[in-house]
């Protein structure tokens, strides 16, 4: 049996939100008030761009579900589980039954995956990879031959040569 956030997602998943003229009425007002706040601002602009579209029309789902039944539901955490879960639930709330092979703990990866794994654990060559030699060179180190810099401080000091200093 499902927990009861999850009974709640299940609920939200399949609320008939057509059927529903509260939300429909609500939704239309909400929209209506959006765009013409956008055209307020931008008078060339005649429908909702689709990400805000969708986030309000979301917002206002998640507002009549918790006013209609109750029960609170963060849409973040929503769509994360129903990212994962949406399809083992059918139309009524039931969960559908899961086939055996889809329950074991290894899940399935693809063949290119498997591959590329048994060629790096075999030291195989991978294809489209740049090998790189392990080495380093040590024989072709250079030598400075560049005075060394001045430090700001010592920029408008005289730096005594040889001849400016007497032995006495």
């Amino acid at each position: 049996m499902a927990n009861p956030q999850e009974e709640t997602y299940i609920q939200y998943l399949n609320y008939d939100w057509d059927s529903f003229t509260e939300f429909q009425t609500g939704l239309e007002e909400v929209l209506q008030n959006y765009l013409q706040n956008l055209k307020e601002s931008d008078p060339s602009i005649i429908e909702i761009p689709a990400n805000d579209k969708q986030q309000l029309i979301n917002q206002a789902k998640s507002f009549f579900f918790c006013e209609k039944t109750g029960n609170i539901i963060n849409i973040e955490d929503y769509n994360d589980w129903k990212l994962h879960n949406e399809e083992k639930y059918d139309k009524n709330a039931k969960i559908v039954e899961i086939k055996e092979e889809e329950t074991s703990s290894d899940p399935p990866y693809s063949s290119n995956y498997q591959n590329l794994v048994e060629s790096i654990l075999s030291g195989k060559e991978i294809p489209g990879i740049k090998q790189i030699p392990d080495t380093v060179l040590t024989d072709s180190a250079s030598t400075s031959n560049q005075k060394e810099r001045l430090k700001p401080w010592e920029k408008n000091k005289k730096i005594p040569n040889e001849e400016d200093i007497k032995i006495v």
